[in-house]
């Protein structure tokens, strides 16, 4: 019953709202809103949890952030 309940209110309510939340911007945008949820979930868990990351996963972290500011100016430089 509560695996049943967190699928629904934790995954499901949340890609619905992410889903409806791509009408309102570009298709670039979303996907690295999307490709920066590791590093969400990573600060989140340090915020809530008072967990340390190990270091490959703030390695990890850094290559996702580096590649989300390449995409982004890369973009800004073609328009």
């Amino acid at each position: 019953m509560f695996c049943s309940y967190n699928s629904i209110v934790f995954t499901g309510i949340s890609h619905t709202l992410f889903i409806s939340g791509l009408k309102n911007i570009k298709a670039q945008t979303a996907s690295i809103i999307a490709s920066l949820e590791p590093v969400y979930g990573i600060i989140a868990t340090v915020i809530l949890l008072n967990e340390i990351p190990t270091l490959r996963e703030v390695m990890g972290g850094i290559v996702i952030l580096t590649m989300a500011t390449y995409s982004t100016l890369k973009t800004k430089d073609n328009t």
